[in-house]
């Protein structure tokens, strides 16, 4: 079973906390991916611009960023594979929540780009908007 911590960087944010430990469990388990280990951190607006400037250069708040687990980084051993972190930008959820727009494809999204999908080819671009369709419709079948 993956090992999903979510930290709240926001108290208001805890309640997304379950679902999104949920979202992800259920993505990971359709990959097949059960013995990794991730952290997931909900974010307000000011936090995702501030992370945004320092890791991308842009001076506009990220939806959703995913930072690969460095492997020069010594844990203590857990046996499960150490992917990284994925911070999601809460009021950009909320707000697309008001146009019917899921959570899930953002954190989904994150995710694959911890598993080392891309999109700066097209091929690649192709590739990852279809996994990330799949995943989403397993969410709710």
């Amino acid at each position: 079973m993956p090992i999903i911590a979510v930290f709240s960087l926001n108290q208001k944010f805890k309640t997304l906390e379950k679902e999104t430990k949920n979202i992800l469990r259920r993505s990971l388990k359709s990959l097949r991916r059960q013995n990794v280990q991730l952290d997931v951190y909900l974010a307000g607006k000011g936090q995702m611009l501030a992370l945004n400037r320092k890791f991308r250069g842009k001076n506009s708040p990220a939806n959703v960023l995913s930072f690969k687990e460095n492997n020069d980084f010594i844990y203590p051993p857990s046996g499960a594979e150490r992917l990284g972190e994925i911070y999601l930008n809460v009021p950009y959820v909320r707000h697309r929540a008001a146009k019917n727009e899921s959570m899930a494809v953002l954190l989904i999204h994150g995710l694959l780009h911890l598993l080392g999908y891309t999109h700066n080819k097209k091929s690649d671009r192709i590739e990852m908007e279809r996994l990330e369709k799949s995943l989403f419709k397993k969410q709710n079948g």
